[in-house]
């Protein structure tokens, strides 16, 4: 896709180019991680036993009361473990111990586990951990529930493992948004660039952890600032506004601003580009800061405002070529224009005669007269000419460089 002619032509004021345009997150389709396959539904099976024998209600099929009137065939089938069905309670608990290892099991095992719960989400699952009597209740009342799962641990402990399958698995079965909002801190906290990028993709909000985003724009983990951007719903234009008044009062305070920061989130986010933005980058003096933002506003009416202040900023610029460019800049922008400060910098640059500063000016429409007259007393015919062109405020001074145009014939 071709680049806005505004941007390409600003960017390239300053020897920059375009970013290539970020691939946008999706949600991953479900992914099966072979939980019919006979080692992993044989451990997921055996959770489930262990489960059942160490619950502290468990009593073993021979020590039940019943236990003598069944026949020989009932009492072996009851006692035989791999016939055993399951309650969601106890495929809950055994989820638990499994999401409890220090070493995490294929998450195979984990979804063979989950497949036997038969459950639609997985706050419906932690429901059932803490409540073993939820299931009966459900079948007899037919009971329409609202499960809080606001204290699951599992994806917290999935993350802090950093294992992408089990997130996968975990977020393939629709956990709540303040879950996964939470699991994403647990992954910015330790870097995980595969995890944060699998919990962006799956809907997770990041506006929450504006501080420590901004840690890391200051690191310059740009990859991270791609990833957020990728997923536009993650983060609002506030939160990153933030980060960016953030970067630009570091780079205020003397520190250097990040172009490539800027340039990635503005390509990406254009609405940021305001008013304040540009006067914070004209007040540390920053031309490619400058252009960038030139270049992503929506159109120029948008600094018309501060079109003086602006012009003002730049004229406390010391160095000669950076000051020239910013005015080059504001200029392409129809922002420069005839007032007290510029006609002060159009004699400043006349003294040191600095002449593409003062074609510039003069091609602006800033009043000449002050710099004129200091030309005319100084008899300098070339910035005679070059400011003659410009806007006069009175008579005089056209008499004057008149005068000096007619000295200048007889000469000849």
């Amino acid at each position: 896709m071709a680049h806005d002619p505004r941007t390409t032509y600003f960017l390239s004021q300053v020897s920059l180019t375009p970013p290539l345009r970020l691939t946008r997150l999706t949600t991953p389709p479900p992914q099966d991680f072979f939980c019919q396959s006979s080692p992993n539904s044989e451990i997921a099976h055996n959770l489930l036993v262990q489960a059942r024998i160490t619950s502290p209600t468990y009593i073993p099929p021979q020590s039940q009361r019943l236990h003598f009137l069944r026949s020989e065939k009932q009492k072996a089938a009851v006692c035989d473990t791999s016939t055993w069905t399951f309650t969601k309670h106890e495929v809950a608990v055994a989820f638990d111990t499994l999401m409890d290892q220090p070493v995490l099991p294929p998450a195979g095992v984990a979804q063979a586990l989950l497949m036997y719960g038969n459950l639609g989400t997985l706050g419906e699952l932690w429901a059932h951990s803490t409540d073993a009597t939820l299931e009966k209740r459900m079948k007899c009342k037919r009971l329409s529930v609202n499960f809080d799962a606001l204290e699951m641990s599992w994806l917290d402990k999935a993350v802090a493992h950093d294992n992408v399958n089990y997130i996968h698995l975990l977020c393939q079965m629709q956990v709540g948004q303040e879950i996964l909002d939470r699991a994403f801190g647990i992954a910015l906290s330790k870097l995980s660039l595969r995890a944060i990028k699998l919990l962006l993709s799956f809907g997770a909000v990041a506006s929450g952890y504006e501080e420590a985003i901004d840690k890391q724009i200051k690191d310059r983990n740009l990859e991270l600032v791609e990833l957020l951007l990728s997923a536009p719903d993650s983060m609002d234009s506030a939160t990153w506004k933030e980060c960016l008044d953030d970067e630009l009062s570091r780079a205020e305070a003397g520190e250097t601003l990040s172009i490539s920061f800027l340039l990635l989130l503005l390509s990406n986010r254009p609405g940021l580009a305001s008013d304040s933005l540009l006067l914070s980058a004209l007040r540390s003096h920053n031309v490619q800061a400058t252009a960038i933002i030139l270049a992503y506003a929506t159109s120029n009416e948008i600094f018309l405002n501060i079109r003086h202040q602006a012009s003002e900023l730049v004229s406390h610029c010391q160095d000669d070529n950076d000051r020239f460019m910013l005015f080059k800049l504001l200029f392409d922008s129809d922002l420069v224009e005839d007032s007290l400060p510029l006609r002060e910098e159009l004699v400043k640059d006349t003294k040191a005669r600095h002449i593409p500063l003062i074609k510039l000016l003069v091609q602006a429409g800033v009043e000449v007269d002050g710099a004129l007259n200091w030309a005319i007393s100084h008899v300098d015919t070339e910035l005679i000419e070059v400011l003659d062109c410009g806007n006069h405020s009175s008579l005089s001074t056209r008499i004057l460089t008149g005068g000096v145009s007619e000295r200048r014939d007889d000469d000849s």
